[in-house]
């Protein structure tokens, strides 16, 4: 395991670098691009999107463009309360909330699920909900091998202290027919669950 967890921390540390240089250009990309956005169709479900032009495409958003998610969830809750489709509600949602949003479909920034052999160490569910905290080391093996570590140790009955680095990978989706899995960095001391 401890040769596992040190070729993750190698890993990590790589992707991690990468996500932060298309985080922090994104600040300045997005920006310039969203006047030149343009119509497009939901890769998710196959409606009709805003998004950012081709040639800003790693800071666009592919699954849900500039104006937020299906639920519209981000309509109601855009920052100040502006207008979804104003300049400012398209950024936070480019740039901030969900940057270089389509780094997850490069192959580098994802991990098969399909024909993968999925291992863990730790607990085989781990979720940031009431009573389902714990941890697990996630080792998925294909063509190269990914990393997935999750954390959650609940504080109080609705707060828990939340680590999740490297690849969404569950052991539960061992033999599952699903999509790739994205990368994430997440560290969040106080979440609510």
């Amino acid at each position: 395991m401890l040769n596992d967890i040190l070729k993750a921390a190698r890993q990590w540390l790589f992707l991690l670098f990468f996500r932060l240089l298309g985080i922090i250009s994104g600040l300045v990309i997005v920006a310039i691009a969203i006047p030149f956005r343009k119509e497009g169709v939901s890769l998710s479900d196959g409606r009709r999107i805003v998004n950012l032009p081709r040639w800003a495409w790693l800071w666009g958003n592919d699954f849900d463009g500039l104006l937020g998610d299906k639920r519209g969830w981000w309509e109601e809750n855009t920052p100040f309360g502006v207008d979804v489709d104003s300049f400012l509600a398209m950024y936070w949602w480019a740039a901030i909330r969900n940057p270089a949003n389509n780094m997850r479909l490069l192959d580098m920034f994802s991990a098969p699920v399909v024909g993968s052999k999925i291992t863990y160490y730790g607990d085989y569910v781990v979720e940031d909900k009431k009573g389902l905290g714990g941890w697990q080391f996630v080792k998925v093996e294909n063509k190269t091998t990914y990393y997935g570590f999750y954390l959650v140790k609940e504080i109080t009955k609705d707060r828990a202290f939340v680590v999740r680095l490297g690849f969404k990978v569950k052991p539960s989706h061992q033999g599952q027919d699903e999509p790739r899995k994205g990368l994430t960095f997440k560290l969040n001391p106080w979440k609510q669950i």
